[in-house]
């Protein structure tokens, strides 16, 4: 596997992927993503996103004598308190390496504690977890996706970064006096969804759909001759974007009650008709044919144009509905509004 792949899955999918459903559970639980406590649980993802950075690179070029004079067992140093010995060898080098093991730790184990509210022991268990876990993708040379380990696990790094998570936690009994609290209080999201909410949804549609087709693409690459032909066929990959989109954007709102695409249920969306209760199967396939076809044979920048002129014209409107609201008889709501709102009654009077 190249670097450019395994680059490709820190950041092009595990990052979004670990920013999606944290914004999924902020609706779900507060009704909101805004304020102290959406700045909060954006730290704890971005801070998850930089450790698993901070683990694995920077990443080497890997060329035909890459595992020259590397063996298995020289990545593994397990003598405890070892590093005392680099520091009374190395001086402030080694010193200043231990420190920022520690450093490195500190925000868990404040996290753990101002925002998930857990004890000393299960804080400290957690750092043991998460460092162990650091320093065996280190020594295995990324769970065996390198020909051989290129960073050093380190027993004495486990020592440090769960001291790190201890004092962390010790340091958010002060701090937590000072700041804001860092869970906030419920919102029923009753109010009809902004512009800014609807839009992010449509990008978190691009962006599963996006890693979805290249996820696929990667793995056909890496199974052998036959399938990595495919991924070179512009024929293949042209089917291949428009099944995928379809599949998230037609088939899944149509199995849906709520007939929200991926994006939308990420942000706790629904879609409904103008007068309350679920939209019709046939309002999704006008949506999906008025909207998502053009996404799929426009460019990406004329996307992008077509985007703003939509979300320009339904900023004009004092409803806000957008024309594809308009064309298919429908409004987007939220899921929890969609769940308060009652069916329309039949008029049986004629």
């Amino acid at each position: 596997m190249t670097e450019s792949i395994v680059a490709f899955i820190l950041f092009a999918l595990v990052v979004p992927l670990a920013v999606l459903p944290w914004v999924h559970r902020q609706y779900r639980r507060f009704g909101r993503l805004r304020g102290w406590s959406a700045l909060v649980a954006a730290a704890g993802v971005l801070y998850g996103c930089g450790l698993v950075a901070f683990t694995l690179f920077p990443l080497p070029v890997v060329g035909p004598d890459f595992c020259t004079g590397r063996r298995f067992s020289d990545s593994w140093q397990l003598q405890l308190f070892a590093s005392l010995d680099d520091i009374l060898r190395d001086g402030s080098p080694a010193l200043w390496q231990v420190l920022l093991n520690v450093v490195l730790f500190l925000p868990m184990g404040f996290l753990l504690r101002y925002r998930f509210g857990r004890g000393l022991f299960t804080s400290v268990a957690v750092g043991v977890l998460v460092s162990t876990s650091v320093e065996f993708v280190q020594g295995s040379a990324v769970l065996g996706l390198y020909p051989c380990p290129y960073r050093l696990a380190d027993v004495d790094d486990i020592l440090t970064n769960t001291t790190g998570t201890a004092v962390g936690w010790l340091l958010a009994i002060p701090l937590a006096r000072l700041l804001p609290p860092a869970n906030a209080e419920h919102d029923p999201d009753l109010a009809p969804p902004g512009l800014p909410r609807r839009g992010l949804a449509f990008a978190g549609d691009l962006l599963v759909f996006e890693l979805t087709q290249f996820a696929i693409l990667v793995v056909l690459a890496l199974s052998g001759d036959t399938t990595r032909a495919l991924t070179e066929s512009p024929r293949f990959t042209t089917l291949l974007s428009a099944v995928t989109l379809t599949f998230y954007t037609l088939v899944v709102p149509l199995l849906r009650a709520d007939r929200a695409t991926p994006g939308q249920v990420v942000f706790h969306l629904a879609l409904q008709r103008v007068n309350g209760g679920p939209a019709p199967w046939y309002a999704v396939v006008v949506r999906f044919v008025v909207w998502w076809v053009p996404v799929l044979v426009l460019s990406f920048g004329w996307v992008l144009l077509l985007a703003a002129a939509l979300v320009l014209a339904a900023w004009l409107r004092r409803d806000r509905r957008s024309l594809l609201g308009l064309l298919s008889h429908t409004r987007t709501t939220t899921r929890a509004a969609a769940r308060t709102t009652p069916h329309p009654t039949p008029d049986h009077s004629h």
